[in-house]
C-alpha cells in the first residue's frame, strides 16, 4: 500500500525511502520531496477553495465546516513551524523592525480580508465599533503566529548553530 503523498512534505520523502527502497539517491530523493510539496500545497489550496465556497456560496454556517477550517490552520501552522524549526528556512539575525514590518503586513493583510468578507461578500457593512472588535482580533491572532513562529525559528536557529 503506497503512502499518503499528501503528508508534510518535510518527511515524505523519508518515508518513501524507509518504506520502498533503501538504496534511493539525493535526486531521487530530491524528487521525491518535490512532488510530496507539490501535492501537499495543491490540497492546502483546494481545502481553502472549499472553506469558500462552502461559506459564501453555498451559506453554510461555520460551525458546519469548521472541521477543515481547523484541518487549515493546524495544517499551516505546523508546516511552517516545522520548517522554521528543521532549518528549511534560515534567518540571518532579525532586527526588531523587520519583525514589526511582517507583523504590520500580517495585520494589514487579515483586516483587509476581514472588512472585504464582511461587506462585500456578506453584505453586511461593519459599524466602527465592529471594525475595531475585527482589528483588535486580527491583531492578536496574527500577534500569535508571530510569537509560534519566532520561537520556532529561534530554536531551529539554536538547532542548526549546535549541529555545526
Amino acid at each position: 500500500m503506497l503512502p499518503n503523498l499528501t503528508m508534510c512534505p518535510l518527511f515524505c520523502g523519508k518515508i518513501i525511502m524507509n518504506t520502498f527502497n533503501k538504496n534511493l539517491d539525493e535526486r531521487n530523493l530530491n524528487t521525491i520531496r518535490k512532488v510530496c510539496t507539490i501535492i501537499y500545497f495543491i490540497n492546502i489550496l483546494i481545502l481553502s477553495f472549499i472553506l469558500i465556497y462552502r461559506q459564501f456560496v453555498l451559506h453554510q454556517q461555520v460551525n458546519e465546516f469548521s472541521d477543515i477550517a481547523n484541518l487549515l490552520v493546524f495544517n499551516v501552522v505546523v508546516t511552517i513551524s516545522a520548517i522554521l524549526y528543521l532549518g528549511g528556512i534560515s534567518f540571518p539575525k532579525i532586527r526588531v523592525r523587520t519583525l514589526f514590518l511582517i507583523y504590520l503586513v500580517f495585520v494589514t493583510v487579515g483586516f483587509l480580508f476581514t472588512l472585504f468578507k464582511y461587506n462585500v461578500l456578506l453584505d453586511q457593512p461593519l459599524s466602527i465599533e465592529a471594525a475595531l472588535v475585527k482589528l483588535v482580533i486580527v491583531l492578536v491572532i496574527c500577534g500569535l503566529f508571530m510569537l509560534v513562529y519566532g520561537l520556532f525559528a529561534y530554536l531551529g536557529h539554536k538547532k542548526v548553530e549546535k549541529d555545526i
